[in-house]
């Protein structure tokens, strides 16, 4: 028997009709699935699901294309109550309590409220709860523009530690080129390490209902094995899919856990904080930082872009403006300017680290 914590990740494709409207079959489907995996596999499972804004537009009768921004958020703030009520009720039939969390990347991107999610995702676990995450798309504009759930999903994996995340969606997996568009292109079933050369697998844009397509996945699945994470891409309707996946059985494209991940703290710096500003530096820093292990000190500084104070999250950038790492500073923007334009080092040896070494994320680190 299987056990430990998953996430699954579901896209509008696969729970609406072809007209884009929620289709109460595909949910109760899921539900079914969601119910077995965790009575039969012992496992604990967050549902993290897209599907408002294709709820919305059908109960509004508006079509998804032409629409502005403001009308796919009314569309969406009316569609997430259609679409919670549907999945309470379907598992209120199993005897399940499920919550609703509606999220921003800022309320991931802000440490305490990063910490406050984490702690009511585990309260809810931990009390049989089921959760179900969605973005809140009636005020996440970037989100609906450009976002999608599979970074969400992936998040969502780091917060709760989950030892799985799965992305369910219209097709089997990863191919070796667009199955849609070359019939001979062969599945891939199983990802080692999450190259450029895959990288450069993955295609363009998501289905008409959905914003996400394979390349958001594989950065997706990139983010979540850093943490340690098994990541599995597989196809909605696959009979028991969700249980088959939990036991082991090879369905869709399995990308494996990095076998040393990262402290949370950590993946927190290098995947959900918000940079505030730029902290750039000459070449014998760029390569202390990248070999060395070590702190990021005021003499290998050469100067700082955006305004920020100690304690902001900044990138760091070599001369050639590549990013380095990302860490926590210890001195504010102005403080940084000013040591600088003295033109000298005297005394800054007394200063704390620019960035110390624990409060550091080498980007070396995460693709190694």
């Amino acid at each position: 028997m299987a056990s430990g914590r998953m996430v699954v990740k579901v896209g509008s494709s696969s729970l609406t009709d072809e007209h884009g409207r929620l289709e109460p079959v595909r949910i109760r489907r899921l539900v079914d699935m969601v119910v077995r995996v965790r009575r039969e596999a012992g496992i604990q499972v967050v549902l993290v699901t897209s599907g408002a804004v294709a709820a919305g537009l059908g109960r509004l009768g508006w079509r998804r294309d032409r629409l502005t921004v403001p009308e796919k958020q009314a569309a969406a703030a009316v569609g997430q109550g259609l679409l919670i009520d549907l999945y309470e009720r379907a598992f209120a039939q199993h005897g399940v309590t499920v919550a609703q969390l509606l999220l921003t990347r800022d309320d991931l991107a802000d440490r305490r409220r990063y910490v406050n999610i984490r702690n009511t995702l585990e309260t809810l676990l931990h009390h049989g709860v089921l959760p179900i995450v969605n973005e809140n798309d009636t005020v996440a504009v970037d989100e609906i523009r450009f976002g999608d759930n599979d970074t969400l999903s992936a998040l969502t994996a780091l917060v709760v530690q989950a030892e799985r995340l799965l992305l369910l969606t219209d097709i089997d997996g990863l191919y070796t080129a667009n199955p849609r568009e070359h019939p001979d292109a062969e599945l891939i079933p199983e990802v080692s390490a999450i190259t450029s050369e895959v990288e450069a697998l993955a295609g363009g844009e998501g289905s008409a209902l959905g914003t996400g397509g394979m390349r958001t996945k594989i950065a997706a699945a990139k983010m979540a094995t850093e943490a340690g994470c098994e990541v599995v891409i597989a196809r909605a309707d696959t009979p028991d899919v969700l249980l088959r996946v939990a036991r082991g059985e090879t369905l869709g494209t399995r990308f494996l856990p990095r076998q040393q991940p990262l402290a949370a703290r950590r993946l927190w710096l290098a995947f959900s904080a918000r940079c505030e500003g730029v902290v750039r530096v000459d070449a014998g820093a760029a390569r202390a930082l990248r070999e060395g292990g070590g702190s990021l000190l005021l003499p290998g500084v050469t100067g700082v872009d955006g305004r920020f104070d100690a304690g902001a999250v900044v990138q760091v950038e070599d001369p050639e403006g590549r990013p380095v790492a990302r860490g926590v500073v210890g001195l504010s923007s102005a403080d940084i300017e000013l040591w600088l334009t003295r033109g000298t080092r005297r005394g800054a040896r007394h200063l704390p680290a620019v960035i110390h070494r624990n409060d550091l994320v080498v980007w070396e680190e995460v693709q190694s």
